[in-house]
């Protein structure tokens, strides 16, 4: 009886209670042991928290391949292996199937489904190309295993599907929500140099902004190619906010690639940055030479130089003013042709809180980099002193925006900033709570930290073109404001919530 029936097949399969799931990480193969259903069709379901690593990458790379196997001895052993490509439910009714068969195969999915927490839930369902079943005795005897081919199924894909998975992995590489810390100031430059002087150069600022995203992007590209080691055994980092992209550690992305498109990216912001400087003066170059340097020394591989082991603030020093007062200065300069203190001064505030964003970050990182060597400014003072370093520049940001219009730096509806301040006192509370504690007990403070960044960015933007006598531009401005801080709590909440789920779940 070496040939089996399907339905020979799929009582094994519904007999076998756990997979070795097997994904593609850069043409090396990644395994994981895990509950699985399949149905009629040999469709096999498996499910996970979103934002899951395997989640993520099955979006990238579908290919799977698994392995189901029983018996107490090698010559009681029966398997069966299947090859397909991996997508995850959107339908409604094709997830509710999916979930009630994972509820009766899984115990996390059951305890999520009693919980009412589902939704924190992706399924994945593997469309089978060939499914193949052996037992042991008959294989030694010479008999040929049992394999099924499903052609539709191959068929049913498109090259289309590989390229947007492909366009996914890059746009978690550049980071988008760390894409505010160029935002905001090029923004903000861009506001005071349209107030002081009722001219705005449209194309020098599109092409200014594009230069600042782009160097961003470079950056963060870079820094996950030198630290791809270390956020490979960086176990605690929380993504969005720690730990890198981790698109490498997930096979997404070779390392290579990475570094190579970081490095053309900030080449390609730099000639912008030439362009810029041959338009409104040569003035620019400086603050771009002082970016670069920033950008590409701020961390590097083991053993070799970097502005992070260099002494202590050295690194956050160069980043803050780099996307802080640097980039408002350049935005502002491009507009004007010449520097400003008044400018400075109201880039500080901007400084101050990307450097909070940078260093509450470093405290779930600070495990690992303590053990790879990286010094950042948590593990060189410890979580108690950062602490109380990133209270003292929330209230220092703040005492600038309230001595800057008595003093005649600028106007009084700066005052607008303080709208944010619920923000900063949640995130001061957070810390001060859970500055010791876990790294899930301080996404809270992560959260509250990016945002008191992001709105009090755009609260001083919106200071200035508030009092441009454009009273629709402004409104305007506002209510994209609200929308895009709006969307990013949203975001890093429903983060948060799937973490906090899934650490519940495994507590019962």
């Amino acid at each position: 009886m070496a040939q089996r029936t399907k339905e020979e097949v799929f009582a094994y399969l519904n007999r076998a209670e756990v997979a070795a799931v097997g994904t593609s990480n850069m043409g090396s193969p990644r395994q994981r042991m895990m509950h699985f259903g399949a149905d009629e069709d040999f469709n096999i379901y498996v499910s996970s928290l979103k934002g899951d690593p395997k989640i993520i990458q099955w979006s990238n790379i579908p290919e799977t391949a698994m392995l189901i196997h029983q018996g107490k001895t090698f010559m009681e052993m029966e398997e069966c292996e299947i090859i397909g490509r991996a997508e995850i439910i959107r339908d409604v009714k094709d997830r509710e199937k999916a979930l009630e068969i994972m509820k009766l195969r899984s115990p996390i999915v059951a305890n999520f489904e009693k919980i009412n927490a589902t939704d924190r839930l992706e399924f994945i369902r593997v469309r089978p190309f060939t499914v193949k079943y052996r037992f042991v005795p008959e294989i030694l005897q010479g008999e040929p295993p049992t394999v099924f081919e499903f052609v539709q199924n191959r068929e049913n894909f498109s090259i289309w599907a590989d390229l947007k998975s492909k366009m996914r992995a890059w746009k978690e590489a550049i980071r988008p929500l760390s894409m505010t810390a160029s935002l905001i100031p090029i923004l903000l430059g861009g506001a005071i140099a349209y107030h002081l002087t009722a001219e705005f150069k449209w194309t020098l600022f599109l092409l200014t902004l594009l230069g600042g995203l782009m160097i961003q992007a470079g950056t963060n590209m870079i820094n996950d190619w030198k630290d791809a080691e270390r956020d490979n055994e960086n176990v605690e980092g929380v993504r969005p906010f720690t730990g890198g992209s981790r698109m490498i550690q997930l096979g997404l992305i070779s390392r290579a690639d990475m570094g190579f498109f970081g490095i053309l990216l900030s080449i390609c912001a730099a000639a912008i940055g030439f362009f810029l400087a041959s338009q409104s003066g040569w003035g620019l170059l400086a603050l771009m030479v002082y970016g670069l340097i920033a950008g590409l020394l701020y961390t590097n591989e083991k053993k070799k130089f970097s502005f992070v082991n260099l002494a202590p603030g050295v690194a956050e020093f160069l980043i803050a003013t780099t996307f802080g007062v640097l980039m408002t200065m350049g935005a502002f300069y491009v507009q004007t042709g010449y520097f400003s203190l008044q400018v400075f001064l109201l880039s500080l505030p901007v400084a101050l809180l990307i450097t909070n964003v940078l260093v509450i970050n470093q405290f779930q990182d600070a495990g690992s980099d303590e053990k790879s060597k990286k010094r950042t400014l948590v593990v060189r003072w410890g979580k108690p002193k950062a602490k109380n370093l990133l209270i003292t520049l929330f209230v220092t940001a703040y005492l600038i925006i309230l001595l800057l219009p008595p003093l005649d730096y600028a106007p009084y509806s700066l005052y607008f900033a303080f709208l944010a301040i619920p923000f900063v006192v949640q995130a001061i509370r957070y810390i001060q709570k859970n500055y010791s504690k876990t790294s899930f007990d301080l996404i809270s403070g992560n959260a509250h930290t990016a945002i008191a960044h992001l709105f009090t960015g755009l609260l001083l933007v919106f200071a200035f073109l508030v009092v441009s006598e454009r009273l629709v531009i402004s409104l305007l401005f506002l209510a994209a404001s609200l929308l895009l801080v709006t969307w990013v709590w949203n975001y890093i909440e429903h983060k948060r919530k799937d973490m906090e789920q899934f650490r519940m779940i495994i507590k019962k």
